[in-house]
């Protein structure tokens, strides 16, 4: 049953998958083109000073990028799911309707957290092709909380279309809205002291995720 869960998740994702790559890798190509032509242009020694003392963020084009996955991604398994009442599915499987909905969110969180592993990789190899390892590292601690950004926009776009009422789903889109925008921060290194507990603070997204299922189950509006 685990795998035929995986597998229609599998049919409804895989060509987000790929466009989703494609963008990343298009968004990741120009910041290397833009960084070799300053090279060319001003010199290595502008583009260190730049980045070590003037702490300038080169790669800034990503910031939405975790996000706008995490959306799509809910989107593209959801929709499908809550037209027409058809996540009544989910209690008629020989599976409790809380193991079948975590079975799909892992399936998502999987895709999500693999693109932005891709695009974190993308920027390591974009960086320190120019720079140091410590610039290295200081570019990823700065693009850790973009990435983390697609936790709310995940799971807070799910809750929106999970859930039944209007004014709970109009809540959950602006908190989910929020806390994304709270982690959008152009600044080098701005969460690298507080970054876990934002992280632990968004693990709370999974259990109340199916808080909306289980209302649905017993008839609660």
């Amino acid at each position: 049953m685990y795998k035929a869960i995986v597998y229609k998740e599998w049919i409804k994702l895989r060509w987000f998958l790929l466009i989703m790559l494609g963008i990343t890798l298009a968004v990741h190509l120009k910041i290397f083109i833009m960084l070799r032509s300053a090279v060319v242009a001003k010199g290595a020694y502008h583009l260190w000073y730049m980045a070590a003392v003037k702490q300038a963020v080169f790669y800034g084009d990503i910031m939405w990028l975790a996000p706008f996955i995490g959306l799509v991604t809910a989107l593209a398994q959801f929709v499908p799911e809550t037209g027409k009442s058809r996540l009544r599915i989910l209690f008629h499987l020989p599976l409790p309707h809380d193991v079948s909905l975590v079975c799909m969110l892992g399936v998502g969180c999987l895709w999500v957290g693999g693109l932005c592993g891709v695009s974190a990789l993308c920027l390591a190899v974009t960086m320190g092709t120019y720079f140091p390892p410590e610039l290295v590292m200081s570019a990823l601690v700065t693009a850790a909380p973009w990435f983390l950004a697609s936790v709310p926009a995940y799971f807070g776009t799910v809750l929106a279309m999970v859930e039944t009422a209007w004014w709970r789903k109009v809540v959950y889109g602006v908190v989910a809205y929020g806390l994304v925008l709270l982690m959008m921060k152009e600044t080098m290194g701005f969460f690298e002291w507080s970054l876990g507990w934002y992280a632990l603070a968004f693990a709370l997204y999974l259990p109340t995720v199916l808080l909306p299922a289980h209302r649905f189950k017993r008839g609660i509006v």
